[in-house]
């Protein structure tokens, strides 16, 4: 009789640590915190902000570039678009994965670079963490920049540093959100 009990309550034992272990992939896959927007005004140089962020093959394809963005709210015509338009703005991005406390520095490339890279010709800086904001895409009430592409080939813990270069006086009282997500359509 005492074997029969044991071996019942050994029964009920695996079946809750089987029913609990099955339960934690469930609880495991939280909503991710991609895509990572924040506020960032790009109208002084110095200003910096720093973005961690998530990626898992489950909310990233590793094969396509993801990117530092700026959306801009307002109409397409804006002066801070036009800036950008006009003028070569650049700014900074250091993006770096975490590898168990190392940091592996990740290549970033600009819309610039990209173009040089598929026509042959040499990088047009040689800081590559120099990025130029190019305008991509517009809607009736955001424009939107990208700053610079980049892979992020392994899941993981990655940061973006961003950081303005030069002053931006069009963007002096406009409110900038900087972001890392998904690259606009690449075509990839």
């Amino acid at each position: 009789m005492r074997n029969s009990a044991a071996t019942g309550l050994l029964f009920v034992f695996t079946m809750a640590i089987g029913t609990g272990a099955h339960a934690i992939p469930e609880s495991l896959s939280a909503p991710s915190t991609f895509p990572a927007p924040a506020a960032f005004a790009l109208d002084a140089s110095g200003n910096s902000i720093t973005i961690p962020f998530d990626v898992n093959s489950g909310n990233v394809d590793a094969k396509r570039h993801l990117m530092i963005g700026v959306d801009v709210p307002h109409a397409p015509d804006f002066p801070a678009v036009d800036d950008v338009r006009l003028h070569t703005r650049l700014i900074r991005v250091r993006i770096v994965y975490d590898d168990h406390g190392t940091q592996v520095p990740i290549e970033t490339e600009d819309t610039e670079t990209i173009m040089a890279g598929n026509t042959g010709k040499p990088r047009p800086r040689a800081d590559p963490t120099v990025c130029r904001l190019h305008l991509y895409a517009g809607l009736d009430y955001e424009s939107n920049l990208s700053a610079c592409g980049f892979y992020a080939k392994r899941d993981g813990h990655y940061v973006a540093e961003i950081s303005t270069i030069e002053p931006m006086p069009a963007f002096k009282g406009v409110t900038t959100t900087v972001r890392v997500d998904n690259y606009y359509n690449t075509g990839e």
